[in-house]
């Protein structure tokens, strides 16, 4: 049989490739490239490591194959082994994407959030992996590395994340802004569950986490959301009882001169106050209540209605009362005149 020179001919994609023919000639010759490492096999045992190199079968030359070398009778017959060549770059477009659904802690609601990234890999022990995930297979692809970690990857993703909301109090909302923490955490976790299969992982980085906004049960919960710190900012600026009562002392204007619409004015309530105008709101339905008592024989002029009118679009206009408190009292004025 002719002497061979046996390189690594695998396809660009392959990270583990088997030579296919056992027969090896006396005098053949394995090249090992910079970025590789070939392994000798006879019956599913380890003879020999060899690394980047040119190497020469032959007697003594290569450690562990001495015994088969003498078997083929000085040459004349061929050595039966397995060549194995195993890349050990790092290969850096393992790209992910998962679904993830949360609690929010504010409304306990789940939130579907969408998370992508991508991570790198080498081969650190090439007999783990070709044991572990590799098996009876004689080449292994990228491709065929990520189907089988991918449900590792996402799993351990989903119980960081989970416990980054429930337990730290994390916002679902702002997860976005603690991108590099999450992916350590989520790495670190990683690590030596990809370790037992033979692979470092090199890096592990989230691209990006966001709430899916087009799903029903987000909207519902920015509603829930909305209203929860608009009725936190209305306690913040005073009492919220007496706010309510605003709507009352507005109805209360459409019977009675000098109503409400008056008395907001010279209290200094008017459109672009906000919500800062609560304590305010609250002194002047006291003075309106006193003021409705005093003159509940005078009859409002349709100026002091136009008046009301306005002051009561005001009102609509910067949130404090309803599009329904609105008409309502708006109906009950307009009657007046």
């Amino acid at each position: 049989m002719s002497i061979r020179t046996i390189t690594n001919n695998s396809p660009k994609d392959c990270v583990v490739w088997k030579y296919p023919d056992k027969n090896i000639t006396f005098g053949s010759q394995i090249i090992v490239n910079e970025t590789e490492e070939a392994h000798l096999f006879e019956n599913g045992q380890l003879l020999s490591t060899l690394k980047a190199g040119r190497h020469t079968i032959e007697s003594g030359n290569i450690p562990g194959l001495e015994g088969l070398v003498e078997k083929s009778f000085s040459g004349k017959n061929p050595i039966f082994v397995e060549i194995w060549f195993f890349k050990k770059i790092a290969i850096f477009d393992y790209r992910w994407g998962a679904q993830i659904p949360v609690i929010d802690n504010e409304t306990r609601l789940s939130i579907p959030l969408g998370a992508r990234g991508n991570y790198s890999l080498r081969i650190k022990d090439p007999m783990s992996f070709l044991f572990q995930m590799v098996g009876t297979e004689t080449s292994f692809k990228h491709e065929q590395i990520k189907e089988n970690l991918l449900d590792n990857v996402i799993r351990n993703l989903k119980d960081y994340i989970a416990e980054e909301v429930t337990k730290r109090g994390s916002d679902p909302f702002t997860l976005s802004s603690e991108l590099k923490e999450i992916s350590k955490g989520v790495k670190d976790s990683l690590i030596n569950e990809i370790a037992r299969f033979g692979l470092e992982l090199v890096d592990f980085y989230i691209v990006g986490i966001d709430v899916i906004s087009e799903n029903p049960e987000v909207k519902r919960i920015m509603e829930l959301r909305g209203f929860r710190a608009e009725g936190a900012a209305v306690r913040d600026t005073g009492d919220f009882y007496k706010l309510q009562r605003s709507f009352d002392a507005v109805e209360k204007a459409a019977e009675n001169e000098g109503g409400l619409a008056g008395t907001f004015l010279s209290g200094g309530l008017g459109l672009g106050l906000g919500l800062n105008t609560g304590q305010q709101m609250g002194q002047t339905i006291s003075q309106a209540t006193n003021m409705n008592n005093n003159n509940n024989e005078q009859i409002p002029s349709d100026t002091d209605i136009t008046t009301k009118l306005k002051q009561l679009k005001n009102l609509l206009d910067t949130g404090l009362i309803t599009e329904e408190d609105y008409e309502s009292k708006k109906s009950k004025l307009l009657e007046l005149l």
